[in-house]
Formats: C-alpha cells, structure tokens, sequence
C-alpha cells in the first residue's frame, strides 16, 4: 500500500543456528499413556531388584526428617554426605506433610547387605526379633518412596530439553522417557544406594539447558542454582552454559542467579552451622576410609585425602580447560544444540575420568546427556546406548569384587571416551533428519541383566 497505508514490518533476524522444526507431535492422551508406562516400568525395575536400598539413606533421610521438624541446625550437623542440603530442603515438606512417608529407615529385600556389626545396629533387618528394633515399614511406604519422585523430576527435566531440541510431544519424546524407565543407571541410583539427589540434579540441569537453547538466562541460572544445591557435579553443565553465552551481559544474567539461588538455598545453613555448611559446599568428606577401589585414583598409592582433593577439582579443572578451548574453536556456535549438548557431555565424563569410585549411578549423568546428544544430531542412538550397555558391564557392584587395575584401566577408557563422544559433537551441526527410537530395547535388554545380577 502506498501514502498512508499502513506499512510492513521487517522480518525479525534469525538465530544464527535456528533450533530444528517440530516433528509431528503426539496426541496428548497418548503421550500420558507413555509417561505413566514408563513412570510403572520404572517402579516396576526398582520392585524387581529389591527396593530402595540402604546405603547412603541415613545419611540423606536423617537431614530430610530433621528439615521436615523444622531443626536447620540439627540437619546441617547430621549431613553426612559431601555434598549440599539442597535435596533435603526441596523434599521436607513433602516428608512434613505426608506421614506415610517419614520414616528414615525401611525394610529392603536386598540379600548383599553384609552381616557386619554397623548394619546390625543402623540398618538393622525388617522383623528378626533377634535384633530388638521395632519393625521398619517397606521401602515404597518411607521416604525411599521420594526416589520415584526423583524419576519425575529427572523424565521432566529430559522433556523439557527435548523439547527446546525441537523433538518434543512426538515419538522421539516418548521413546526417550521409556528408555529412562529401563536405564540401568536410573534403576540403580535407587536399587544400588539411596542416591535421589543426583536425579534432582541431572533433571534440573537439564531443564536448565533447555532454557539455556531457549535464551531465557535467568531461569536458566536459577535451575542450575538449585541443581547444583542437590549435587555439585551441575557446575560440570553450568561451565558449557557460561561458555556458549554470547556475551557477558548474557553470562552475568545466567551466572548471578545461579550464584544467589545457590546462596539463598544454603544461607540458613551457614549461619547455624558455617564449618558443616562449608564443607558440603566444597565436597571435602569429614572422614576418609582406606580406598581402594575399581578406579585408576583409587588404585593409586597416594593418600585418601588426595585422591578426594583430586576427584574434586581435577573434572573442574578439566572442564574450564575444555569450555576455555571450544570457545575459542567454536564461537559463538556453541550455542548450537549439537555444540553445546556436545561440550556438557564432555564436562560430564571429566568426571568418571577423575573418580574415586565406580559405582554404576555415577554414570546417570553422561548416559542421559549422551541420548541427547544423539537426538539433538537427529541421529541412531546407537553410540549413546553402545556407552551405556559396555559401562553397565564394566561396572562393579558396591560389594562382592575385588580391585584390580584391568577394571580400573577399562573404566578409565569408558570415561575417555564418552569425553571423546562430546568433544567430537562440537565439529558438527544440528542435523534435521528424524531420529529412530531404537535405544529402548536395549536399554531395557541392559537393565533385565541389570535386575538379574542383583537378585
């Protein structure tokens, strides 16, 4: 139109790395269907494989029941795990308000707790009179219930990064929540040891990514706050975050709420309890055992508190090293799905790199970011499932095996390599083809292995 017509808008810019188009979504019946099928097949797979186990429950429900009494003092001094209150805080008032779920101890039908004198007088059996306790109520009726509710949160953080992805509401989606049910990971941070707090974590991390391709930096930095609050291995996610920000008015407005949410969460305890507070904080463990485990730090013949001080800082360290580089390679398209999914899978397996032990739920975090990572590349799982099934396999129960360099030296290459796997990602870009939903079976294969080596 011409004179005083009314005149056309231009164009918004595009992103210099649009995010792929939406396949074709499911109807939402349907996708309920698969979410409830999924969340039974998960409860289903921790039922099968005797519960929710002992190890580590006190020293987490401990906390949780003395939040939930409203005692912030008494739980900082009862943390005995390295690690923040942050799972705790979020839980208590589940466990304040729901009185079938208070109990701190519960029955388990695992058949590997050892008949040692500390498991007599702390974990002692459900009903054996000849122990003198009263009797302790199942698993699924105390808190070990929350670590189904840990599995929600962990499916809606993966949801929420599909979606930003573009693979959202559709098969692609669905597929990925069912294989969570089945990964053996998932199954044994519940089965395994009492380790909820990582699925917080790892769900809450994700989300924050998704919000991250979103380009909303504060509620990204809020939810790595939090994340980071029940686990500190989140700051392994937040450093690829900060590194794909285009600029620095962009990083101060995803590392600020990250830094303030991580502080409002702890303050509390740090004013009833400072030295407590600080060392959950910095993950220095208040007593260390005579180590020697399936890994190459814990077969090393240092001291123990060397082998903590590295499998602290040596994945930090790593990590800034890693994100200092892909910027500098990369640029500003780090901030592409691929890259960036890429570069988080990386930090992640620093971790397994450095560790100190080799328990099977360590894995969680780079199996689920590895799914996708291969989703993002709109690619065959096969690479993230193949990592998965060979880890599960080279991974020692908590008990019943003994230390030997070849596990320690295959655990270190399964670790180098999905390090390799991220590292790889950031050469390509966001592929559009649409991506088979093939890693359920076998990841459902690994975790009938899985509930048959624990019966």
């Amino acid at each position: 139109m011409s004179g005083g017509g009314r005149r056309r808008r231009a164009p918004l810019p595009r992103l210099r790395a649009p995010l792929p188009r939406r396949h074709a979504p499911l109807p939402r019946p349907v996708r309920w269907a698969f979410y409830v099928s999924a969340l039974v097949a998960f409860v289903g797979v921790v039922s099968l494989r005797g519960g929710a186990s002992w190890v580590d429950a006190r020293s987490l429900t401990l906390p949780t029941t003395a939040l939930a009494q409203g005692h912030f003092h008494r739980a900082a001094e009862l943390n005995a795990l390295p690690q923040p209150l942050g799972y705790p805080l979020l839980v208590s008032p589940i466990v304040a308000g729901l009185p079938a779920v208070r109990a701190g101890t519960w029955c388990t039908d695992d058949q590997s707790v050892p008949n040692f004198k500390i498991v007599r007088e702390v974990w002692p059996a459900c009903s054996d009179n000849y122990y003198q306790v009263p009797v302790r109520p199942p698993w699924y009726r105390s808190q070990g219930a929350l670590g189904v509710l840990a599995w929600i949160v962990l499916a809606a953080g993966v949801v929420q990064l599909l979606r930003a992805l573009g693979m959202g509401r559709g098969l692609a989606e669905a597929g990925v929540v069912l294989g969570l049910a089945a990964l053996p990971a998932a199954s044994d941070g519940v089965v395994q040891a009492f380790h909820p707090q990582d699925f917080f974590s790892v769900g809450l991390s994700a989300a924050a990514l998704a919000s991250v391709l979103r380009r909303r930096w504060v509620a990204a930095g809020v939810l790595f706050g939090v994340a980071f609050a029940c686990k500190q291995f989140a700051l392994l996610a937040l450093l690829p975050a900060l590194a794909a920000a285009p600029g620095w008015r962009e990083r101060a407005r995803l590392g600020l709420p990250a830094a303030a949410t991580v502080g409002v969460m702890t303050l509390p305890f740090f004013v009833l309890a400072p030295w407590a507070t600080v060392h959950s904080l910095i993950a220095v463990a208040r007593f260390a055992g005579g180590w020697t485990t399936n890994t190459v730090v814990g077969m090393s013949h240092v001291s123990e508190l060397t082998k903590l001080l590295v499998a602290r800082d040596g994945p930090i360290a790593l990590a800034l090293v890693l994100v200092v580089v892909a910027r500098w390679r990369v640029g500003e398209r780090l901030l592409e799905p691929v890259p960036l999914l890429g570069l988080t899978a990386a930090c992640l397996g620093g971790r397994l790199v450095f560790e100190v032990l080799n328990t099977s739920y360590y894995l969680l975090a780079v199996s689920v970011m590895l799914v996708a990572l291969d989703v993002a590349a709109r690619r065959v799982p096969y690479r993230s499932v193949a990592w998965i099934v060979l880890m599960r396999l080279w991974i020692n129960p908590l008990a019943g095996h003994e230390p030997s360099w070849t596990d320690s030296v295959l655990y270190l290459g399964g670790a180098l390599v999905a390090v390799a796997l991220g590292l790889e990602a950031l050469t390509r870009r966001s592929a559009r083809a649409p991506v088979p939903t093939v890693a359920v079976p076998a990841l459902s294969a690994v975790s009938a292995v899985s509930a048959g080596s624990t019966a």
